[in-house]
């Protein structure tokens, strides 16, 4: 027997879903750019994944030198703040994601990538406390790296 509640429920869901989406992707390209700036001018060293206009306007992919990713999603977590490490083929892997590795980014420099999808309850606090918080994270775990050299001459931002 087919669960036709379910299927209508579905289909509605597709509608509105669809109704939405101009709307929807309209606002998480401007909450994705603020977050982009907000991070480029607080934190030194961060490196923005793919091309900021070629991509979905809910998903912003850095990396950063001198810190792994795991650490820095076990941070964030303290702070209420879910991110994923790598890129959405590799989600709980600890290996560097193949697609990283692909777009001619080293592995060590991919393990050190951090993925932010945001949606619909997504709001401008929620990103304005990401940047609040995340430059001090960085900080400390950079104060901890043994490969982290702040004062490095061969340090040059892209």
């Amino acid at each position: 027997t087919h669960n036709v509640p379910g299927i209508v429920g579905m289909a509605k869901a597709f509608e509105l879903a669809a109704a939405r989406m101009s709307d929807d992707a309209l606002r998480e390209t401007g909450l994705r750019d603020r977050l982009w700036q907000g991070l480029d001018k607080s934190i030194e060293a961060i490196y923005l994944n793919g091309d900021m206009a070629r991509r979905l306007p809910n998903n912003i992919h850095v990396r950063l030198d001198g810190i792994e990713g795991e650490a820095m999603i076990l941070m964030l977590d303290m702070e209420g703040i879910c991110v994923s490490s790598g890129s959405a083929c590799t989600t709980g892997s600890l290996d560097p994601s193949h697609v990283l590795l692909a777009m001619g980014i080293p592995a060590e420099q991919a393990h050190g990538s951090l993925r932010f999808t945001l949606g619909r309850g997504t709001t401008e606090e929620d990103i304005d406390h990401l940047i609040e918080v995340f430059p001090p994270i960085v900080t400390r775990l950079r104060e901890m790296s043994p490969i982290w050299c702040a004062n490095c001459v061969c340090k040059q931002r892209n």
